[in-house]
């Protein structure tokens, strides 16, 4: 009886185990970013796209260096936490260095694209190198970012 029970037991959690997928921290920043954009993917397919923007244009989308940005199909952002971004015409994502990395966005697949260029951080409003993860889905860009560390 004991040893069925503890099989049962062993069994058991070894589903368990097996399910659990494990969550990627901050201190792994590419593959955090990657589930930030998939979050906002989910969110978007569940809630749909107004509750998606409404989501993402807000504040609260920020935590430390880390938010989440919606593009729609014709390359305008429409959903950013700075209100300034909203509305933000493809042809002005050029950095600081002078690069023009707007293209570069909205050639995102559903496959994702990392896209890296200097911005500001909106924690320190220090400009650094971000790495931007963007994929499309159903036709709208969703992208997230991490900076280098000086």
């Amino acid at each position: 009886m004991f040893r069925s029970a503890a099989l049962f037991l062993v069994l058991t959690l070894a589903l368990l185990a097996a399910g659990c997928v494990a969550i990627p921290t901050k201190n792994e920043p590419a593959a955090y970013t990657q589930s930030l954009v998939q979050d906002a993917i989910r969110i978007y397919n569940q809630e749909g796209r107004q509750a998606a923007i409404d989501h993402y244009s807000s504040p609260e989308n920020v935590d430390g260096q880390w938010y989440v940005f919606i593009i729609g199909e014709d390359g305008y952002t429409i959903a950013h936490y700075r209100p300034e971004s909203v509305g933000r015409d493809p042809a002005l994502r050029v950095d600081a260095s002078g690069y023009f990395y707007g293209d570069d966005i909205l050639s995102a697949t559903e496959a994702g694209l990392w896209v890296s260029y200097v911005h500001d951080k909106p924690d320190s409003g220090e400009v650094t190198r971000k790495h931007t993860w963007v994929v499309r889905h159903d036709g709208l860009y969703f992208g997230s970012g991490w900076y280098e560390k000086e």
